[in-house]
């Protein structure tokens, strides 16, 4: 294992990753944000090439490119979850355009 040089941006709180040759996408839970990383050949590196924060990503979790679209399950983890109490809602997903 080794460590990957991050040009332009970080990736805490990366919880869903999609790989498609070499662009990554990213969304991370905590800051309800969706980012597109360019790997370099060798995979040491990638640099951010987008990112959207939108509160309407509800603590993302995992995502799936799909016709052009990056697919988005919000969490739920603010409802009864590790970030709050609540009760859980049927789980939705957000489609993202152009990341």
């Amino acid at each position: 294992m080794r460590q990957v040089a991050l040009r332009g941006g970080d990736m805490r709180h990366g919880d869903g990753l999609e790989m498609r040759g070499r662009t990554l996408w990213v969304v991370r839970n905590v800051t309800d944000t969706a980012s597109r990383w360019h790997v370099s050949p060798d995979g040491a590196s990638a640099r951010l090439e987008r990112s959207v924060t939108n509160p309407a990503l509800q603590i993302p979790t995992t995502a799936v490119r799909v016709h052009g679209r990056l697919l988005v399950v919000r969490s739920q983890f603010d409802k009864g979850g590790p970030m709050g109490p609540g009760t859980p809602v049927p789980f939705s997903v957000a489609a993202v355009d152009g990341i």
